[in-house]
């Protein structure tokens, strides 16, 4: 999958026990600067988890984004002495944009608690500005770029609208659809009949010669192709536009 081309979840990783400076603090006397326990997970949780979004967002080349880290309600009857250090955060496993639970401790005062946290980008995701029929190739006039909330794309999404333009929609759909890739199919760059160029490669040793296609081929799929020196037919790979390439 290739970032900035993407149409899945997103994940990334906090380091075990990330150390989250809060406040300043003074050992000798214990002093938080009256910054309460709730308040030093409240703003270590969102200085360290906005870190990773930006570079989440970042890794994912968008440009113009907006991040959220939501956390859920702590029960501020709990009576927790405030920390005198950095609070840790811990977590064994990856986490996803949308909701997750992330351990916060303080360990010279020997409270834990699991805090519930919703991590959220806002950015353009490509969209259809119309209705549109079955089996149609979609082109520029067809879609636009609308923010959403990538948490709540389980089903995939595109960040470009060139990531889409060419490709052909599964079934009718509806205006202001986001458009991911269980709803398109890959462009059809092969029709049956065309000539092609075969590119067979082995390590660093390639040749190429010329073929002719024996089925419709869409980018990505194995379509059924005659070498046109040796007649026989063989199985390669849509590349682009009158290439497939194989293996040998």
């Amino acid at each position: 999958m290739r970032i900035g081309q993407i149409f899945g979840k997103h994940r990334f990783f906090l380091g075990l026990l990330c150390l989250v400076g809060v406040n300043s603090v003074s050992h000798a006397t214990g002093d938080t600067g009256g910054t309460s326990w709730h308040q030093q997970i409240e703003q270590g949780l969102k200085g360290h988890l906005s870190h990773y979004l930006n570079q989440m967002a970042q890794d994912m080349e968008i440009s113009d984004y907006q991040i959220e880290v939501d956390i859920s309600y702590l029960d501020k009857r709990l009576e927790f002495a405030a920390c005198p250090q950095p609070v840790q955060i811990e977590t064994l496993t990856s986490l996803d944009l949308g909701r997750n639970h992330i351990k916060v401790a303080c360990k010279t005062k020997s409270w834990a608690l699991n805090v519930p946290v919703e991590l959220n980008i806002k950015a353009p995701v490509v969209v259809l500005n119309q209705p549109v029929p079955k089996d149609i190739e979609l082109q520029a006039r067809h879609l636009d770029l609308e923010i959403h909330n990538l948490a709540d794309l389980r089903s995939g999404y595109f960040l470009k609208k060139e990531n889409v333009i060419g490709k052909q929609s599964k079934r009718g759909l509806a205006g202001q659809t986001v458009l991911n890739g269980r709803l398109v199919l890959p462009a059809l760059l092969v029709k049956k009949g065309d000539r092609v160029i075969i590119s067979a490669s082995k390590g660093p040793m390639s040749v190429k010669m010329p073929g002719e296609a024996l089925n419709d081929g869409r980018e990505g799929r194995q379509i059924r192709v005659k070498n046109l020196r040796s007649e026989r037919i063989i199985r390669a790979t849509v590349e682009e536009s009158g290439v497939v390439s194989v293996n040998f």
